[in-house]
């Protein structure tokens, strides 16, 4: 109880550190990218490709000169917003401990449960919260707040590098976007395997035998006892492929729902409902996430893990192609609220 105590004292100091160099402006200096010339070119483009009409020359020469004209007056360079590595590393941080703190714990353990049990959503909710009461929906708070700094930091410092060098190496926002995602998710799995381990065994152990006293210590211990210190580690490959996957097409549909269907135009509720589509269209990959936690939940139990193949056959030939989807609806809910917090505040904020 004191450890968890200290923990959650540190969470709580993490977001009021974070929280003020949010609102800094010191944190962050304006730089600048190449930018004119462009203008000229998307200006006329109309012009070049209009197959219906024929341009008298006089008109296009007129719409040239003043195009020249319009690009004379735009700065050399247009200014983007540069943040200090401590910074990005504080505001990821941030947003990913907020994310938990408020809503994706719980989630994250109620989709734990509909994945390793053929319980629906409100079953598992229900079994939660008659095993350990209303708190359990929080069970590993303080090793998953430990998690969530470490996660937001490695993808806020990582997606803000990529997307920042390809937009201005001339990169589309989409291409931006889908490559910080990428590159973040990535970067997240390297801290995400370990902690996903652990999370999964205090999930899956909950209330059973011999299991009462656990918490991120004893289970970290037992399992590289066990297996050696590697063994926390197992389901890194779906790991990465998850997070690679998750992260790209969060940032990727949001980046479409925003530019392509013109949602940012909206404004603040614009820019939620672009992050809810990218949040519910990352979830095509949930079969690689629930093969993921039957392996961590075979090495929390003491049990050989199998070949990625070899958990997909048997979960299909058990519950048919379904039950590679269980747990989608937490899953989903998690993923749009991860998606605002990770995405799309980031977005606003003109990261």
């Amino acid at each position: 109880m004191p450890s968890s105590r200290l923990m959650n004292s540190g969470a709580v100091g993490s977001l009021v550190v974070a929280v003020a160099c949010l609102v800094s402006s010191s944190c962050c200096h304006a730089s600048t990218v190449a930018w004119k010339g462009s203008m000229i070119t998307h200006k006329l483009q109309p012009a070049y490709s209009n197959g219906r009409r024929r341009i008298p020359f006089t008109t296009f020469h007129e719409e040239w000169e003043e195009s020249k004209l319009e690009a004379k007056q735009q700065p050399d360079y247009k200014k983007v917003v540069d943040c200090s590595l401590a910074y990005n590393i504080l505001r990821g941080s941030f947003l990913r401990i907020a994310s938990d703190l408020s809503g994706g714990t719980p989630l994250e353990t109620i989709k734990c449960q509909t994945t390793v049990t053929k319980d629906n959503m409100q079953e598992a909710i229900q079994n939660i919260l008659k095993e350990g009461g209303f708190w359990s929906l929080w069970a590993g708070t303080p090793s998953r707040t430990v998690e969530g700094a470490l996660l937001g930091a490695l993808f806020m410092v990582g997606s803000s590098i990529t997307k920042k060098r390809l937009l201005a190496m001339g990169a589309s926002p989409f291409v931006a976007a889908l490559s910080a995602g990428t590159v973040g998710g990535v970067a997240q799995a390297l801290v995400m395997t370990p902690a996903g381990m652990i999370f999964t065994s205090l999930n899956v152990n909950r209330g059973k035998k011999g299991h009462e006293n656990d918490n991120a210590i004893t289970v970290a211990r037992r399992i590289m006892k066990e297996k050696g210190p590697l063994g926390l580690y197992y389901g890194m490959g779906p790991m990465c492929m998850r997070q690679a996957s998750n992260w790209a097409s969060r940032s990727g549909f949001t980046e479409i729902a925003r530019t392509n269907l013109k949602m940012s135009k909206y404004g603040v509720l614009g820019e939620i409902g672009s992050g809810i589509i990218g949040g519910v269209g990352s979830t095509w990959n949930t079969p690689i996430e629930t093969i993921r936690v039957l392996m961590q939940k075979d090495v929390s139990q003491g049990k050989n893990t199998k070949p990625f193949m070899q958990y997909w056959h048997d979960i299909v030939e058990d519950q048919g192609y379904a039950g590679l989807f269980r747990g989608w609806t937490p899953r989903t809910i998690q993923a749009v609220w991860q998606t605002v917090f990770m995405v799309v505040v980031p977005n606003m904020l003109g990261i």
